[in-house]
């Protein structure tokens, strides 16, 4: 009945027919002419009238439940339908036709089609209107030559030295975006040789497009200061820091000033070594002024995550005919101590999966309590406490307790704001910060097959730059000890060298080295990259050349121990590329490939310890499939519960687009991908990689999602299918071939997620 009602009662343009307005419909571009594809995307943002939004790609829901509700507008259904829940036709108006025609015109101009020739064509159908915009770029500037204008000798030279980077370079196109970034350059260029006042009032470009070739010269002018006064440049005399008291008590303040090599230093009581300020400030008296150091000097300060307010003023004047520059640092503490609690749902099919029972799924409460300390021994350390304790029910094991797993575990962290035992690396002003962390943690976790303990430690140090950020983890430790609880699983252990292996004791002694880079914060488009590179894992190579050294005996499995467990001896290496592309503000392409591969070798040669092994499946990968579902290769084996692998290769690729407002979006995507042993598997066919045959053994998943976007947090579903199992049963791997509505309901694997898959 409402179904009937909604998308049957009323016919749109049937309500326009008493006025003859036209409803927009929308419009198209075609664009013709040199360097067309350049400038195809931008150019349909430029249309200045959106028509009516339209529910999953099809009809104009809110359009037609206005309509609805105006038909009796004056009851409260009436308003609720018209104000709530419906939007007012979008007609068509010719001044917003213009004012597109206006816009491009600029836009084309601004890149350097300076001739475009734009026309429009409005096609009627109904009463309902689409326009259709013909642009044709005709040819566009390109420059000839650059030349410098700046009666200031200084000015000059510095500006030729530097010419090369100048985005001015002969037979590249003229567009407006090169001017403001040549401005740009070299306003930074001055600013960081000193000269304080400059900025881009003296600066201005004289393009002439007289030669009748398509070329133009451009002419950079620098102005001076006034007729005949040249530009000066300024030098630091003082630095003062002064941290605000954190009581207006008197008792509770020193005033007392602490004088450094390169500052003043007034704490107030508050217990800051002066040596960390040094550190992270790079105003130093008697230099040159450089921007770029009192930009740093603001990122460093604020990393420092121990103030809530920071000010950087600076006091100019002139001492014996010199521009000098007073810098007054004011600093706001933050709170020393603060905590948070947050309670968690758990609805997850990520889980321990070392059973058939227990792949269904985890659901379950959590809690996490975070306790935070600055600024712990005077050298704005952070200390980091964080426990958290879960109940779940996890899938269908046999016990008779509802909540039947727990996990309890207990991290801590110190970090300093260096990197300790290399100080010269520090004071990099490329680097925007460095740190240093010390971290330990604790899990216990029970459920109705297995206890597990596990205890890590490490040290890491990290660089961050501009776009990318390094870690380097020269130590790291950790400890897995498991006691069996089930009389099944452990019978199942004995027989089978997998699992012996995924639930033996284990010690891992390596360290680890990679980066992240990501440009999505300084694009000045919607595409981006997100790149995560773990360059290196290794474990176990100390220990082992250690016990050579000392003629250590072997144990009885012919291996090293410590403290009778068997340590692990492995490198890994993966790699995680994602490209983000916009079509529009609302449809967006997303692609991901990973790939990682794991060889273990020396001390433990057939295994990687199973927290470094690789799998596929669940929400966040293959989601036609169950987390640790499929694979190694194309093997199966009835009863089968150890799928991860020493190799990985997966892709994804997902449309998103916007379906109702901004809150409710829809994805169709495709997953590919599997994992697969290093090394030959006698008691399993098919599960080590094999270039002959890997590409054949891609288990390939397509579905559909719903998202539910409310900005600071985003739920998603997805429903997804097999459609290429190398590991099926049947003889054909292509199962979709069985399609119908049993066959999906049999298939259908849906899976729940808090963000986005990747």
């Amino acid at each position: 009945m409402c179904i009937t009602l909604t998308f049957g009662a009323c016919n749109i343009t049937k309500e326009l027919r008493s006025s003859q307005a036209l409803l927009y419909n929308g419009s198209k571009v075609k664009i013709t002419g040199e360097k067309r594809k350049d400038v195809k995307a931008p150019i349909p943002d430029l249309v200045k009238q959106t028509p009516n939004k339209r529910f999953l790609g099809i009809t104009k829901l809110k359009l037609r439940f206005y309509y609805l509700g105006l038909r009796s507008p004056d009851t409260k259904i009436g308003a609720l339908l018209m104000d709530k829940f419906g939007e007012p036709p979008v007609l068509l108006d010719t001044a917003f036709i213009e004012s597109s025609v206006k816009s491009m015109r600029a836009y084309l101009h601004s890149v350097g089609f300076y001739y475009p020739e734009i026309t429009y064509k409005v096609k009627q159908h109904r009463l309902r209107a689409f326009v259709t915009y013909y642009i044709n770029t005709n040819q566009v500037y390109h420059i000839n030559k650059y030349r410098i204008n700046c009666a200031d000798r200084d000015l000059y030279d510095l500006i030729k030295s530097t010419e090369k980077e100048s985005v001015f370079t002969s037979g590249y196109r003229l567009n407006n975006e090169r001017l403001l970034q040549e401005e740009k350059r070299i306003v930074t260029l001055l600013r960081n040789h000193g000269y304080y006042s400059f900025n881009n009032d003296y600066i201005s470009f004289d393009v002439d497009t007289a030669f009748n070739n398509w070329t133009v010269d451009v002419a950079l002018n620098i102005q001076n200061r006034g007729m005949y006064e040249p530009h000066q440049k300024y030098y630091v005399k003082n630095v003062n820091i002064n941290i605000e008291p954190i009581s207006d008590s008197i008792n509770n303040t020193n005033t007392d000033t602490i004088k450094s090599k390169t500052f003043n230093y007034i704490p107030n009581s508050y217990k800051l070594n002066a040596s960390i300020l040094e550190q992270n400030t790079f105003l130093n008296p008697g230099s040159e002024f450089v921007q770029n150091k009192v930009n740093r000097t603001y990122q460093r300060l604020g990393d420092l995550n121990l103030f809530k307010l920071i000010t950087v003023n600076a006091t100019t004047y002139t001492l014996n005919d010199t521009p000098m520059v007073d810098y007054g640092v004011r600093l706001i503490p933050n709170i020393k101590y603060d905590y948070t609690i947050e309670p968690q749902a758990i609805i997850s099919d990520q889980n321990n999966s070392f059973t058939e029972q227990s792949r269904t799924g985890n659901y379950g409460v959590a809690a996490i309590v975070t306790f935070n300390s600055r600024n712990s021994f005077r050298n704005a350390e952070l200390f980091k406490l964080s426990f958290r304790t879960s109940v779940e029910v996890q899938g269908k094991a046999n016990t008779a307790r509802w909540f039947n797993a727990t996990e309890q575990s207990l991290t801590a962290g110190l970090t300093f704001p260096r990197l300790v035992a290399f100080p010269k690396l520090d004071r990099n002003i490329n680097f925007i910060n460095t740190k240093t962390t010390f971290t330990t943690s604790a899990i216990y976790e029970l459920n109705a097959n297995f206890e597990r303990r596990v205890a890590t430690a490490g040290i890491i140090y990290q660089i961050n730059k501009k776009n990318t950020s390094y870690y380097f983890t020269p130590f790291e430790i950790s400890f897995t000890k498991n006691s069996i609880n089930s009389h099944v699983l452990l019978s199942l252990i004995k027989n089978d060298i997998y699992l012996y292996n995924m639930f033996s004791n284990n010690l891992i002694l390596g360290g680890r080295m990679g980066l992240v880079y990501t440009n999505k914060e300084i694009t000045k488009t919607k595409h981006y990259i997100y790149l995560r590179f773990d360059a290196l894992e290794i474990s176990g190579n100390t220990a082992t050349i250690i016990n050579k050294l000392i003629d250590k005996k072997l144990n009885a499995t012919g291996n090293y121990n410590i403290f009778d467990v068997n340590y692990s001896q492995f490198a890994k290496t993966a790699i995680d590329f994602r490209f983000n592309k916009r079509i529009d503000p609302n449809n967006f392409y997303v692609f991901r490939v990973y790939s990682g591969v794991g060889i273990p070798y020396g001390n433990s040669p057939k295994f990687l310890p199973f927290e470094r092994r690789f799998w596929v499946g669940g929400a966040n990968s293959l989601r036609a499939w169950l987390p640790r579902s499929l694979g190694p290769g194309s093997s199966y084996q009835p009863g089968q519960i150890d799928y991860s692998g020493d190799i990985k290769l997966e892709a994804n690729a997902e449309f998103r687009f916007n379906m109702y407002h901004k809150w409710l979006e829809g994805a169709v995507f495709a997953d590919a991908g599997n994992v697969w042993m290093s090394k030959l598997d006698v008691n399993r066919t098919g599960a080590e990689f094999d270039f002959n045959r890997f590409y054949k053994e891609f288990g390939v998943g397509s579905g559909y999602g719903v998202r539910l976007n409310f900005d600071i947090i985003l739920i998603r579903f997805d429903l997804a299918i097999p459609i290429y199992d190398p590991s099926s049963s049947l003889s054909n791997p292509w199962v979709v071939k069985d399609f119908s509505g049993k066959w999906v309901y049999n298939n259908v694997n849906l899976t729940f997620g808090i963000g986005y898959p990747f």
